[in-house]
């Protein structure tokens, strides 16, 4: 049953998704709209990808993929009929053209409609899917997207998070987001894996759990089996947050909720880009970022009623909640430096188990105030993936996860 109950307790089981062909519809001119700085090298990123999860497993952690797992469920047609209603809609793709392509697409061999989900379609192919020139034509450019691809469902970090034995389906605060937590909640709700779980959602099955109520997993730390550390910056609101710990409160499932709140900016999205714990006494962050947090713990009272004390420090908070002195691993080289390894997600590591750490290459200060600091670091040599503005805790999704 999944269960993560820390962020470095032993890695268990990990679900990801291997880029696709939803990478190759990035270009030039789409690429900002995608939230990408660049065009990525497709099967290069593979290489890396499969280099990572390689890794991984190694160290004996059990890796899924979201594309197979879906496969597995698309068998049943009622699960296909509802994600392809889901993706093609008149509201994307028009009337005419979204009846024409649902029907299709359940006809259609395996293979081609998941690359529909993933990768979307684009003005060129609809001849390809029998739809009237007329249509297709709508757009004057033979690479206008008619249905979007997901090029971000590869960060599976933020569309959905296990806290505890429940689970935080994301809320994405930017549109081109939003269908990733649906194609995660239909595995969780239908794959053979996991559909016989009674696990609880703790955000995502309400009727508020949406924009402008955001929520994305990159935000979520789960720092022991009583505390979680929940950041609010430009991808997470504070509404998603009380609402996350008004549930996680009545269940009984925690002690209290730091809320870490930091500037809105692209180059620190999440809170995992600035923080991530890689032992049990000791923090990789960004200072420039961490000291300017503002923070507040949140704590349960009775009759439903919640305590909120704005705190002195996120550092210190965090020692004073897991009760120890915390080492402080910050991000390496000179102020340039620190500057260039933040962007290159120096700081988001994936702990495989206590004191082992999952991180890019190309951070070699870092990863040199990590060894200094007794961290095994394994380094992945990934120039592709690092493009896509997220590390190794963002191309991951914990599913089972020990506690300590």
């Amino acid at each position: 049953m999944p269960a993560v109950f820390s962020e470095i307790g032993p890695l268990r089981t990990v679900l990801v998704h291997r880029p696709g062909i939803e990478l190759a519809r990035l270009t030039p001119q789409n690429r900002e709209q995608f939230l990408y700085d660049d065009i990525l090298w497709v099967q290069r990123a593979q290489e890396e990808h499969d280099r990572m999860t390689g890794i991984m497993r190694d160290r004996g952690t059990e890796v899924l993929y979201v594309r197979d797992l879906l496969e597995e469920i698309f068998a049943d047609e009622d699960v296909r009929s509802r994600v392809i209603d889901q993706v093609v809609t008149p509201a994307t793709a028009g009337v005419w053209i979204s009846d024409q392509l649902r029907a299709a697409l359940r006809e259609c061999e395996m293979e081609r409609a998941l690359d529909v989900v993933f990768g979307g379609i684009i003005a060129a192919e609809m001849p390809v899917w029998g739809i009237d020139p007329i249509f297709s034509d709508i757009g004057s450019d033979p690479s206008f997207t008619v249905i979007r691809p997901l090029p971000n469902m590869m960060f599976t970090r933020d569309n959905a998070a296990w806290v505890g034995r429940g689970l935080v389906l994301g809320a994405p605060s930017l549109p081109i987001r939003r269908p990733e937590p649906f194609i995660i909640s239909t595995i969780y709700t239908h794959h053979p894996r996991f559909r016989d779980d009674d696990f609880p959602v703790w955000f995502g099955g309400g009727p508020f759990d949406a924009y402008p109520a955001t929520i994305e997993g990159g935000d979520v730390l789960v720092l022991d089996e009583r505390t979680v550390l929940v950041g609010s910056g430009e991808r997470t609101s504070h509404a998603a947050i009380e609402l996350l710990a008004s549930r996680l409160f009545e269940a009984d499932a925690v002690d209290r909720v730091i809320v870490a709140s930091f500037p809105h900016d692209r180059s620190f999205m999440h809170l995992d880009t600035v923080l991530t714990m890689v032992d049990h006494d000791a923090l990789s962050l960004f200072p420039p970022v961490i000291e300017a947090v503002r923070t507040y713990v949140v704590t349960p009272l009775a009759g439903d009623r919640v305590s909120v004390d704005e705190r002195s420090g996120l550092v210190e908070t965090i020692e004073d909640v897991l009760d120890r002195k915390m080492r402080i691993i910050a991000t390496g080289g000179d102020d340039i430096g620190q500057l260039r390894e933040q962007w290159n997600d120096g700081n988001n590591t994936l702990a495989l188990e206590p004191g082992v750490v999952l991180a890019y290459a190309r951070n070699t200060e870092t990863n040199r105030r990590l060894r200094d600091e007794g961290i095994e670091v394994l380094e992945l040599d990934a120039s592709e993936l690092v493009r896509g503005r997220g590390g190794s805790r963002c191309l991951t999704q914990p599913i089972e996860r020990a506690g300590l």
